[in-house]
């Protein structure tokens, strides 16, 4: 057999070296064959991808630059800006913005030729999808549109950014709900760990000291309250427990009945109740240990009372 030489074996290392890259794509034929090698094109890329090109654009304009900061790449901001270049040839804005020194009736004038009210209430007259303002949103929606009347936004853009606050009001109020019910699940299963047959009690402690300090309009606002990150006062463990104390320690008769009931007789009334099962039933009695602690408790709630009474 005759000996095979080098120049008739083929390899991967014969041809161009973005032969597998470029296939026969003539784009990429025509990008890469600028580069002499696989190293000179990454490169090349690299020093792209690190290059700062907001500054090169921008140069010494540093409110240029701020503006630049809002796109992620320079393909975004050609993207931005060939839109606006769109926007403007389309005759959508018809003349120059009047300047500070222009005169009612330039003013007029310009809003008139593209679609801007005269009065800021028009941003929120005949609002799109049925949607209407609440009592609360209001003012704040006076101090946005009044912001665009002064710059001489169209009404379309009122409409948009109502729109998008009453949207994103309404996703808030879901987050928040959907966040108070799983704290409040929470902190009702650690109470109720924590406190056992107490929890109703201790409970009825909270709602009295809140309103027989606070009154019924503050407790109602101390109800709603919330801590920074959101949570509610009262979907905090640490907070009914150290309410629930202090009233205990106030008012031990505060624990036997909701806020307004009458809670001396509420405990006579429990009291003279079990006293009765223990006269008529006394071996049940003996041998239901429930009923035997909560008459204890009973006494205890009485004797604390009327100790705190007499001094």
């Amino acid at each position: 057999m005759a000996e095979q030489t080098t120049d008739d074996t083929t390899t991967a290392l014969d041809g161009n070296w973005y032969d597998s890259m470029a296939g026969e794509d003539t784009g990429r034929i025509e990008v890469l064959s600028k580069f002499d090698s696989a190293e000179a094109f990454y490169n090349n890329h690299q020093e792209m991808a690190n290059r700062d090109w907001r500054a090169e654009f921008a140069g010494d304009d540093e409110a240029f630059g701020k503006t630049l900061e809002r796109f992620n790449d320079p393909g975004k901001f050609r993207d931005a800006y060939k839109e606006g270049q769109q926007f403007i040839s389309a005759g959508k804005l018809k003349d120059d913005l009047p300047g500070p020194d222009a005169s009612e009736e330039d003013v007029k004038t310009y809003r008139e030729a593209n679609d801007i009210p005269l009065e800021v209430g028009a941003y929120t007259e005949n609002l799109p999808d049925g949607l209407i303002l609440g009592e609360d949103d209001g003012p704040i929606a006076e101090v946005f549109m009044n912001a665009l009347h002064g710059v001489h936004a169209p009404v379309g853009t009122g409409h948009a950014l109502i729109g998008a606050y009453n949207k994103f009001q309404e996703e808030a109020q879901d987050a928040e709900a959907a966040l108070d019910t799983t704290q409040a699940g929470e902190t009702t299963e650690a109470l109720r760990q924590n406190w056992g047959a107490d929890y109703q009690a201790n409970i009825n402690l909270v709602g009295a000291f809140l309103e027989n300090t606070f009154g019924k309009e503050a407790k109602e606002q101390l109800l709603n309250g919330r801590f920074q990150d959101g949570r509610a006062f009262m979907n905090d463990p640490k907070i009914l427990e150290g309410i629930a104390t202090v009233q205990r320690q106030l008012d031990p008769l505060t624990r036997m009945v909701k806020p307004g009931g009458d809670a001396a007789q509420t405990l006579n009334d429990e009291i003279a109740e079990i006293e009765k099962f223990m006269s008529e039933h006394r071996t049940e009695y003996n041998k239901d240990e429930t009923k035997r602690l909560r008459l204890r408790q009973l006494y205890q709630i009485r004797l604390d009372h009327e100790k705190r009474t007499a001094a």
